[in-house]
């Protein structure tokens, strides 16, 4: 909470510095000091492991891809539990399928921050009964993300999206609950 309070009276004193300058260098400054709150604001959700990644291309093993519907398509990670809808399209080894749905706790969440490149790199399996899902996400600075998830029953599979931040207060039975 004292971050975001922080970064909010940054962005009050640049705007108000900014106002004295021609308007050129302000929509610059105000470029500028957007790009830098989204990436705190990804910054902050990553470590705290509350995003919602809306899935928007997957790719073919052939070289193309598909655009798929963010709002059907998407990879939660809320804590220890991840959530995953995809579509799929691809060869698999044991039954037909055509997407990817579970709910099921990380066994293993491994983050590794590079902030030369303004990257994240997450390497998480999930188990989902006897399944296992290795879950491999790179995440810009900015929010997009490369998803590539591996397992023994299906050909592995890339797909694209953004990520957007978990809200901190959450709305359960019409109660609205705040996290602290």
């Amino acid at each position: 909470m004292k971050n975001i309070v922080v970064l909010f009276s940054v962005i009050f004193i640049f705007t108000a510095c900014s106002s004295t300058k021609e308007m050129s260098s302000s929509k610059a400054e105000n470029r500028k000091l957007k790009k830098l709150v989204q990436q705190e604001v990804v910054k902050q959700a990553v470590e705290a492991r509350r995003y919602i990644i809306k899935v928007d291309r997957l790719y073919s093993v052939r070289g193309g891809y598909i655009d798929l519907m963010p709002r059907s398509n998407f990879v939660i990670v809320n804590g220890e539990i991840a959530s995953i809808s995809l579509g799929y399209v691809g060869r698999s080894f044991s039954r037909p399928i055509s997407g990817i749905n579970f709910n099921a706790r990380t066994s293993s969440y491994k983050l590794e921050n590079n902030e030369t490149k303004g990257v994240y790199k997450i390497q998480m399996s999930v188990k989902y009964g006897s399944d296992k899902f290795d879950v491999y996400l790179t995440i810009g600075n900015e929010g997009h993300c490369n998803i590539t998830i591996n397992n023994a029953y299906i050909q592995t599979v890339n797909y694209s999206g953004d990520l957007e931040p978990i809200p901190n207060s959450v709305e359960i039975q019409g109660v609205r609950r705040e996290r602290m």
